[in-house]
């Protein structure tokens, strides 16, 4: 009999464990899912640009002066049609503009729907993937030799590369400066498109950059971006 006792409460203790198992499963699984999905914020599908290239051409143009916020939709749309991945229409130049990193960095209540803090942009998805929270403007801003209309943007992106090789002519330029210069004028374009207004930036602290973004690699571009005044 006593046996028998002892077998039962070790087949009861033996069900506790597996049910208390299964049970930290199902809690931690929700958690892990809700920490994913606000690790990773997915853009609304951008429509299309309607203005027509030629038109942008001729109204392009640095601006330095924003209001905000900006609405998610038109932050969706400069980010798509200026960073998609490029297709075979660039030739050679299609792995290395594909391989320039871009990063977001968005200011306190200066986008709809999108929290301050530091994003790598996924191409793929059309996603932001955060890396910090909180704005970083301001620091951005001192790293950019105090440049105020960094600060005052809605948001800046920052293009980074390896630059690793990349020679297009060996003394000439960098293959990634180059790539960095097509995407910035893109996203020139598309801001004409969508009625914001950008300039792009070429004198910052490189360390500084880093330091914010926490990457090693190198920052080649920051561009503000807001709503025209």
């Amino acid at each position: 009999m006593v046996e028998r006792r002892r077998f039962i409460k070790g087949i009861l203790l033996l069900a506790s464990s597996i049910i208390a198992a299964l049970s930290a499963l199902f809690i931690l699984t929700p958690q892990k899912k809700e920490w994913l999905d606000r690790e990773v914020i997915e853009l609304p599908k951008p429509p299309k640009i309607s203005m027509p290239v030629e038109e942008a051409i001729q109204r392009r143009r640095s601006i330095r002066e924003y209001k905000h916020p900006i609405d998610l939709v038109r932050f969706s749309q400069l980010l798509f049609h200026s960073f998609s991945k490029a297709g075979e229409g660039y030739a050679a130049l299609q792995t290395a503009l594909n391989e320039i990193d871009v990063y977001v960095a968005v200011g306190e209540g200066r986008v709809e729907g999108v929290p301050a803090g530091i994003y790598l942009y996924l191409r793929d998805e059309h996603a932001l993937k955060m890396l910090r929270k909180g704005s970083f403007l301001k620091e951005l801003a001192s790293a950019a030799v105090n440049q105020v209309w960094v600060e005052e943007a809605c948001f800046n992106i920052v293009l980074f590369s390896d630059l690793k090789g990349g020679v297009l002519r060996e003394g000439v330029v960098e293959l990634p400066h180059l790539c960095a210069g097509i995407l910035a004028e893109r996203v020139y374009l598309a801001a004409v498109g969508l009625g914001l207004g950008c300039v792009v930036i070429g004198a910052f602290y490189d360390d500084k950059v880093k330091e914010i973004f926490n990457t090693t690699k190198t920052p080649l571009y920051i561009i503000p971006v807001g709503d025209r005044i």
